[in-house]
């Protein structure tokens, strides 16, 4: 794979199928990563044998658009399918032509036939599944992150990006393509969920990383659990031990999850700086100082903030 730094954006080294390979040692390397960024800190502890059964799993997008998050300007729970619509046009475009096959008769005429699309080589479950209903939410944020190295690739294998993809897309007939520029971590959301990869619910991945959205938040937008759901899945991804800890948290005005990634540029002090935030979160201090706060800018209207990371 060609040197990381010929990479203007690093997001696009890591849409490179090569990169899950090769940058790795087979049996040697686990196929379960975390992807940390210099904005990114861990609040307690993670055991990684509690997330080996997710492809992917980062921070939790809210639905729609706001001054603080306006992009997609649809919101996240209407931008994720309509991608996987247009990036899954080839093999839509395949099955339509099937169905006219030899004409279809309109109006008493043979309706003209359009250029022929050749059969993808592996066809894909063209239905998107419901991803803000149920449980469910868009996930997630890269900052802070773990990825299954399998599923990373077998997602660009299955959907590869015409330029970043490391392989000669011309030459393919693939059911998904992606031509535009989009973060990592939208395109890896999304791909993953079209291919029905093994994706945690809404309030798993939030007890797992917060960056916009800090679990009492995601199950507002994505469906209240009772408190033994709650715990349930805590057990599930916290062990024993968190659910102590989880049980400490309740009362105070959110649950601090095993990460954060710049959560300074969504949440206020009176958030991040309270004395319950600090107490369960012993690095945020060494992170972030109020004065360094980007959420003041990024309300005040007229004020562009321009960030300046990999692009998410």
């Amino acid at each position: 794979m060609e040197s990381c730094s010929n990479f203007y954006n690093p997001s696009w080294a890591f849409m490179n199928r090569n990169y899950w390979i090769d940058e790795f040692l087979p049996r040697v390397d686990s196929d379960l990563i975390l992807m940390i960024q210099g904005d990114s800190f861990l609040c307690h502890h993670l055991d990684p044998n509690k997330w080996r059964d997710v492809a992917f799993v980062g921070g939790v997008w809210p639905k729609d658009a706001s001054r603080l998050n306006p992009s997609p300007p649809e919101g996240m729970c209407m931008f994720m399918p309509a991608r996987w619509r247009s990036w899954t046009r080839k093999q839509r475009m395949w099955e339509s032509q099937q169905q006219q096959q030899g004409g279809v008769v309109k109006n008493g005429k043979n309706k003209k036939k359009k250029h022929p699309v050749n059969r993808p080589t592996k066809m894909l479950n063209m239905t998107f599944p419901p991803i803000c209903t149920g449980g469910k939410g868009p996930v997630g944020n890269g900052g802070l992150s773990l990825r299954s190295r399998t599923w990373m690739a077998e997602a660009i294998t299955n959907c590869p990006h015409s330029s970043y993809s490391g392989m000669n897309t011309s030459d393919m007939d693939l059911a998904c393509s992606v031509l535009g520029v989009d973060n990592e971590d939208a395109y890896f959301g999304i791909v993953l969920a079209g291919l029905q990869a093994p994706l945690p619910m809404a309030f798993e991945a939030a007890l797992f990383s917060a960056e916009m959205l800090f679990p009492e938040e995601v199950t507002s937008f994505y469906g209240e659990l009772s408190t033994e759901d709650k715990e349930r899945y805590v057990q599930q991804r916290w062990g024993e031990d968190g659910v102590s800890l989880f049980k400490q948290m309740q009362g105070n005005d959110y649950t601090v999850p095993i990460g954060m990634h710049k959560p300074w540029w969504y949440h206020s002090d009176e958030v991040l700086q309270t004395t319950d935030m600090l107490h369960h979160c012993k690095f945020l201090k060494y992170m972030y100082r109020p004065e360094d706060s980007k959420y003041g800018d990024i309300l005040n209207e007229g004020k562009k903030v321009v960030w300046a990371g990999v692009g998410h």
